[in-house]
Order: C-alpha cells, then structure tokens, then sequence
C-alpha cells in the first residue's frame, strides 16, 4: 500500500496531472500538486507505522515517540486530500 501511494504521489507532482484512479466525477475538485503531497504523506504514515511495529521490540518508547510524527502525517496528509474546488453541481 505505501508504494503504491508514493507511485502515485510522484506522477501527481511530476506530471502535475491527477492519476487515472481519481474517479472522473472528482478530478476537477483536487489540484494534482495538493493531492500528490497528501498521498505522500500518507506514504510515509504507513512507513512509520511498518516502523513503529518493528521497533517496539526493541524499544517500547522509541514506538512511543514514533506516535507523534505519524498523527501529524495523517492530519496534514487528511487537510491536503481534502477536495478544494466546490462540486460543478453546487451553488
């Protein structure tokens, strides 16, 4: 899942086009630059998540620690997917 989210991270911001998973209805409400970065930090949420997993063995509050950085991914990841055009059908 993360790879796949990087893939399409990268071909949103170099192509500066949406990837053709986006549903047709949806394509014109997100800017492919915002949509990329969201889908990368989601990348690395799921990263830091494989991360914190295996390093809880070894270290309870490094795990801990790891908590932090991946709520402000998914938060930051979460305000940039958010669709920022309004739908063609709304007044």
């Amino acid at each position: 899942m993360g790879f796949l989210n990087v893939a399409i991270g990268i071909y949103a911001l170099t192509t500066n086009r949406l990837p053709p998973l986006v549903p047709v209805i949806w394509r014109d409400r997100y800017e492919p630059r915002r949509y990329g970065w969201g889908v990368l930090l989601m990348a690395v949420f799921v990263f830091l998540l494989v991360l914190g997993q295996k390093v809880l063995d070894w270290s309870p509050d490094l795990a801990l620690v790891l908590v932090i950085p991946m709520i402000g991914c998914v938060i930051a990841a979460c305000w940039l997917l958010i669709p920022t055009k309004p739908s063609p059908g709304a007044s």
